[in-house]
């Protein structure tokens, strides 16, 4: 069996390590056979370098990389390519075969959903705003990306248009995009991470919407549902097509 080893941003909240863990206990659970790795780009141990120098060192001759990232932004683009291309440089007898982002998967919209509905909101209540609050990025592209998931959240609901914030210094934040909801209609506030694990961000994007709302529902993290788990299986499985493919030689 193929290794996968599915890397994480890492944080310097362990919660975030903590929730990565538990969907891939999911993984493990729902695939006993498989041989699954858990690796973080920063902040947290083990590292990609030596998860995959550990699979060279023990015989494998190919692996499946599975980023951990809902967008493409630099991790995705810069950073673990360029660990990679390292790893393929000491390991030549090594090939490693890296799959899609998580990305925008359709479980994971709705999986969001979900977890909205989970704070006990009604699909067919047309008071019900949500803001859905991604990290944000220095890259207009990728908070554009998130801008475009935030319509496939509400799909097949009565809810509002839900409005895209940001926890870091993009914009808009989580308080204007409430404040907007507000303006549109609504009488139920409720803010989404999107979002793959709990962290400092977060929970600035939380206070930050409750000083301003203090009724505003707070929506769980991504992890906690099984859509994770069933996401980085499939990119897992599309990725080791390849890897075994006479073409990826």
């Amino acid at each position: 069996m193929i290794p996968l080893i599915a890397v994480a941003h890492g944080s310097r909240d362990p919660r975030s390590a903590r929730a990565v863990a538990a969907a891939l206990a999911v993984v493990r659970a729902q695939h006993p056979q498989w041989d699954v790795r858990l690796a973080f780009l920063d902040l947290n141990e083990p590292s990609v370098p030596s998860v995959l120098d550990a699979v060279a060192a023990e015989g494998h001759d190919r692996v499946v990389v599975v980023p951990l990232l809902l967008g493409s932004a630099f991790h995705a683009r810069v950073d673990l390519p360029a660990l990679l291309a390292q790893a393929r440089v000491r390991h030549r007898g090594l090939d490693i075969v890296c799959s899609d982002i998580l990305g925008d998967d359709v479980l994971l919209v709705d999986a969001v959903r979900d977890h909205i509905a989970a704070t006990s909101v009604s699909l067919d209540d047309p008071e019900i705003g949500v803001a859905l609050c991604a990290v944000g990025s220095r890259r207009p592209e990728a908070n554009s990306a998130v801008a475009a998931v935030a319509p496939r959240v509400t799909a097949a609901t009565m809810w509002l248009p839900a409005r895209t914030c940001f926890a870091t210094a993009a914009q808009p934040s989580v308080t204007d995009a409430l404040i907007r909801l507000e303006q549109a209609g609504a009488r139920t506030l409720v803010v989404a991470p999107w979002m793959l694990a709990p962290g400092l961000l977060w929970d600035r994007a939380c206070d930050a919407a409750l000083a301003s709302f203090p009724g505003v529902r707070i929506a769980a993290p991504l992890p906690s549902h099984t859509a994770v788990a069933r996401v980085i299986a499939a990119r897992y499985l599309d990725a080791s097509a390849l890897a075994v493919s006479p073409l990826a030689a």
